[in-house]
């Protein structure tokens, strides 16, 4: 499943993607966005030993700068097709994947790779690491992570942040601040805390976390009457999984619970 341009890795029930273009800020190019991603999605979703996935870049540089900047000035048909929305596949949220991702942001986070962190779970970040979105000053447009954002990141900020384009960069202290991240460790640690997440998270029930992840990103595009009738409907049909039975037996007899395996 891995290439030479993405590697992927398991283990112990959490799986890491590495963007793997340190030379060139990891970049995405139209086959990485058209293949490798689409299908390193597919593949991880549907393994039912993964839990917890992880997505970072390789290098302490740049997490991820976006489109390759370089193959897009050089090919005449790079962008020109026309996109759907939701239709892509290149993040976890457009591929439609229903397991937590923990964006572990080291270095540079631009353009198009603020995608990655705007459509994952939960975002973490090293010291070193900087947005920005440089769009406005190549002649491009920022769509897709700064109108998810703007359902809970600061609007004047996030304006401020698209209009100045290259001119400006966030540490990720102000990125912490305005909610684009949760924590900001140093460059040594980050992939540590990013595991000691994911274990956190992959020891809870599969099926739980499944659905209240479906829960809090439906309610981005509902109103509030909306989402609590969504959220009772999921949590109605949860009512009787066996994960909600072994989770409070588990509880009033001190062990550790035994999660079934059905991730429905």
């Amino acid at each position: 499943m891995s290439s030479e341009e993405i590697v992927v890795e398991k283990s112990e029930g959490i799986a890491t993607i590495t963007l793997n273009r340190p030379d060139r800020l990891n970049s995405v190019t139209q086959k990485m966005i058209n293949e490798d991603l689409p299908r390193i999605w597919s593949d991880l979703e549907h393994d039912k030993k993964v839990r917890c996935i992880i997505f970072t870049g390789a290098g302490e540089r740049s997490f991820c700068s976006g489109m390759d900047v370089k193959e897009a000035a050089s090919s005449p048909t790079w962008g020109k097709q026309p996109v759907q929305p939701r239709k892509q596949m290149i993040t976890s949220r457009q591929a439609g994947v229903t397991k937590p991702v923990i964006a572990a942001v080291n270095g540079i986070c631009a353009g198009g790779g603020q995608m990655f962190v705007s459509d994952c779970d939960i975002a973490i970040a090293s010291t070193s690491a900087t947005f920005f979105n440089p769009g406005v000053s190549i002649g491009q447009l920022a769509v897709y992570a700064p109108i998810t954002w703007s359902k809970y990141v600061s609007f004047q900020s996030l304006m401020r942040m698209m209009l100045v384009g290259s001119a400006e960069r966030l540490s990720a202290q102000q990125a912490k601040e305005l909610g684009i991240i949760t924590e900001v460790v140093p460059a040594a640690g980050l992939i540590t805390r990013s595991r000691e997440l994911a274990e956190m998270i992959a020891a809870n029930s599969p099926t739980a976390v499944r659905q209240v992840k479906k829960i809090l990103w439906d309610c981005l595009d509902r109103n509030l009457a909306d989402s609590f009738t969504n959220g009772q409907a999921i949590m109605r049909a949860y009512m009787g999984h066996p994960d909600s039975i072994e989770g409070p037996k588990a509880f009033a007899e001190k062990r550790k619970p035994n999660w079934s395996e059905e991730q429905s």
